[in-house]
């Protein structure tokens, strides 16, 4: 829930391009609803989806997991 604290965000952006060999399973899993005030630097390094919610977290992240497979990650220019 990103969204809840944007002002924190422009933190997490340096941290992230401060990291100069991540470790090769490194994901980082952000949620947020929509808004402007996104850094732009994380939305452009970001394998995004869009998805509209189920009811719950529970299946949520089950819906989320459905539609991202391994070659989508491999694909995505990680850092």
């Amino acid at each position: 829930n990103c969204h809840l604290l944007l002002s924190w965000m422009k933190n997490l952006e340096k941290i992230l391009l401060n990291m100069t060999k991540p470790h090769p399973d490194f994901r980082l899993w952000l949620t947020t609803d929509p808004t402007d005030k996104f850094p732009l630097g994380i939305l452009q390094r970001a394998l995004k989806v869009v998805t509209e919610p189920p009811d719950g977290l529970k299946l949520n992240m089950r819906a989320l997991y459905a539609r991202v497979n391994q070659d989508m990650l491999e694909s995505c220019p990680h850092w």
